[in-house]
């Protein structure tokens, strides 16, 4: 087993005592409190990159979402890397961010996370379970909003502070808070039609035997996906009634 002191989980104000063992992580707040654990079969991917208090260990998880561990010495990679691999089979990369202070660059949609990258180096990553709503704030222009404490007040009282099961409680720990961010995507992409491999893909090709290709605004491929990757829109439950069409009088 593994242990390490003074160690912060998701931006938490009080730190603790993380431990590694075969059958998975835990982690336990120095002042008392329940203690967050992670099954090994719930690991999916580790990231290893410098951070507020120290270096951070991210972890990407199946089914969690991304749960982050601050305050690591440098000295402790060899240990925590030999942990990944032996015991969760899982190579612990050592990643750099970028730091040259470019505002534009490629974003990527990860499985559990937006990273905004400039060089092919992460300049931040924004996990979508901190993304509130979406929006087209022009032809070019995409608006991304936040959750914030009280979005999620229903559910704060079930999780304790830190706890990564809750939808938009990192952001809430925080004195400051980012609420709105903005990405300008100007052009257009091309998206190819979807249809049967063997089917309708055939129709799709032109009489040159070359696929048929549908242009898109750069802005709402980027949109839609967001909309997807951080399920904004779906609630939970049955439902009553669906109208597809509403009349909407103005004076």
């Amino acid at each position: 087993m593994e242990s390490f002191e003074n160690i912060y989980l998701d931006l938490s104000k009080q730190s603790g005592k993380c431990k590694l063992a075969e059958s998975g992580m835990g982690w336990k707040p120095s002042g008392g409190g329940d203690t967050f654990t992670l099954d090994k079969s719930n690991i999916g991917a580790a990231e290893w990159s410098r951070a507020a208090k120290g270096y951070e260990l991210k972890i990407i998880s199946r089914t969690c979402g991304v749960i982050q561990l601050d305050g690591f010495e440098q000295d402790d990679f060899d240990r925590a890397s030999k942990a990944f691999k032996i015991w969760y089979g899982v190579n612990l990369t050592n990643r750099e961010h970028a730091l040259r202070g470019w505002n534009w660059g490629k974003a990527e949609f990860g499985k559990a996370e937006l990273s905004f990258n400039v060089q092919n180096r992460p300049a931040f990553e924004v996990p979508y379970s901190e993304i509130s709503n979406t929006n087209l704030a022009g032809r070019n222009e995409v608006a991304v909003e936040f959750f914030l404490p009280t979005d999620d007040a229903s559910t704060a009282k079930e999780q304790p502070a830190g706890s990564t099961k809750n939808r938009g409680r990192k952001a809430g720990l925080g004195r400051d808070e980012l609420v709105e961010m903005r990405f300008y995507i100007p052009g257009t992409v091309t998206k190819k039609e979807e249809g049967d491999e063997q089917g309708e893909g055939e129709e799709n090709k032109s009489a040159d035997g070359e696929e048929e290709v549908e242009e898109q605004n750069a802005a709402n491929l980027f949109y839609e996906t967001l909309m997807d990757k951080a399920e904004i829109g779906d609630v939970a439950g049955d439902t009553f009634a669906t109208f597809l069409d509403v009349l909407h009088l103005t004076p």
